[in-house]
């Protein structure tokens, strides 16, 4: 997995994204007080999250509502304030990518 710092943009400091085969898992970012969590959704990990939707937490499903659908996905941010939606950045992950098998 390829691994990449960036800065933040406008809104945040830092940027540190994991990605393979030019394409993005996931990303972190950071500012003062504050952390970020973003995963982009493509179509058809879009109609996966959608077909489970009722599964995660409210507020991972109105952030998802909340983010605007581009025409390469959805890219939903998360700032996370303690470990409670972990689970389901978890979940969120394997709709990208498999786990590695054992």
């Amino acid at each position: 997995m390829e691994r990449l710092w960036g800065s933040g943009g406008k809104a945040w400091t830092y940027e540190y994204k994991f990605r393979r085969g030019g394409k993005t898992l996931c990303a972190l970012y950071a500012r003062e007080n504050c952390i970020g969590f973003m995963v982009i959704l493509g179509k058809d990990e879009r109609l996966k999250f959608e077909n489970d939707k009722e599964h995660y937490a409210p507020e991972v499903q109105n952030i998802y509502d909340e983010t605007p659908t581009y025409h390469d996905g959805k890219w939903p941010m998360f700032e996370p304030v303690d470990t409670s939606l972990f689970e389901d950045f978890i979940r969120l992950l394997t709709i990208k990518r498999k786990p590695n098998r054992k």
